[in-house]
């Protein structure tokens, strides 16, 4: 029998934007990356040119720049203004460098891996299994022995955490704890804005010996020397430090769920009685992974950068109760992220 032909004359149930959504997703990435790379942002905070102004500044043809700035419009990084451009509020927060929240080393450490999310690539990942940054199967054996793509990736994980920092720390009263340990620290951001936050914290960022070097330049940045230290270390070998508040930020998502559960438990047996685990992640809603999508997107990225993947806020939970942590809470911080947290009875 003949196919039947669908009929024309119905309309879907549902309008198709989130089909171009997605489409037009793949295209303004790599506008604002451009405009990153061509200075766009910082010209424009300069000269609050007119159009004709920013194609002669930046050596650009008219097309091409009112793609750019249609696009940083758009999305809320730029306004128009009697004709001429200038940054938001957005913008001014993390799209210049002199910002203390300025998220451009890692928009750097994307396009200068860009390889990594090419279609090719992620295909691959997904039918291997493997991840394809710096084409090695673990980027954190090259963290430990490359100190130049150390340096580049910790100052990107830096430009990501110091704005997400000041949100889980306002959540949680951290007047009862002495000694904060933030494992896989890589810059400090965390370290730094909660010995800020709470005065009397002593802080030790624990991480690989071609880490600490980066991670000693931040903390002299911001002028603590004498409450937070760098102490080189392999989470998965070597002892923890003696601390009563563990704090991890982005390091389970880069792990399958059993090294997960180790960390959860080696973070239970090296602490006292009343000592808090806290976990900050980006987190998927429910055991299911039915969203949102940003969690899925991250765990996109991870495919192509390790093993792990993003978790739900009950998956952590039962990591951290398998432990022996108790009173488990998650608590949504800032942006897209939360915390998981617990304490040791």
């Amino acid at each position: 029998m003949p196919t039947q032909s669908p009929a024309l004359a119905r309309a879907p149930h549902t309008d198709d934007h989130q089909l171009w959504d997605v489409i037009f997703g793949i295209f303004g990435l790599p506008a604002l990356f451009i405009a990153h790379r061509l200075n766009l942002f910082q010209f424009v905070a300069d000269k609050n040119p007119t159009l004709d102004e920013l194609c002669e500044g930046l050596n650009l043809h008219r097309r091409g720049a009112q793609i750019l700035v249609s696009t940083s419009t758009s999305l809320g990084f730029l306004d128009l203004i009697d004709n001429r451009y200038c940054l938001t509020p957005l913008a001014k927060d993390y799209l210049l460098e002199s910002s203390a929240n300025y998220f451009g080393h890692y928009w750097d450490l994307l396009i200068d891996n860009h390889e990594v999310f090419s279609f090719e690539a992620l295909m691959a990942a997904v039918v291997s299994d493997t991840p394809r940054a710096y084409g090695v199967k673990d980027i954190y054996q090259t963290h430990r022995e490359d100190a130049q793509r150390t340096r580049t990736f910790t100052r990107a994980m830096h430009s990501v955490s110091v704005a997400a920092a000041s949100g889980w720390i306002q959540k949680l009263d951290l007047t009862g704890y002495r000694r904060m340990l933030d494992i896989g620290g890589g810059s400090g951001a965390h370290a730094l804005t909660a010995a800020s936050a709470v005065s009397h914290l002593q802080v030790t960022v624990f991480d690989l010996a071609t880490v600490c070097p980066v991670t000693e330049e931040f903390i002299t940045r911001y002028g603590l020397e004498t409450r937070v230290k760098a102490q080189p270390g392999d989470m998965w070998n070597d002892a923890f430090p003696q601390a009563d508040l563990h704090f991890y930020s982005h390091v389970y998502h880069g792990w399958k769920p059993d090294k997960c559960q180790f960390l959860s438990q080696k973070s239970f047996e090296s602490m006292e009685a009343g000592g808090r685990i806290i976990v900050h992640e980006i987190l998927y809603d429910d055991i299911g992974k039915t969203g949102p999508f940003p969690a899925a997107a991250l765990s996109m990225i991870m495919l192509g950068w390790g093993e792990g993947e993003q978790y739900s806020g009950p998956q952590i939970q039962s990591f951290l109760e398998e432990a022996g942590f108790r009173d488990i809470q998650i608590i949504p911080t800032y942006g897209y992220h939360s915390i998981v947290t617990g304490r040791k009875p």
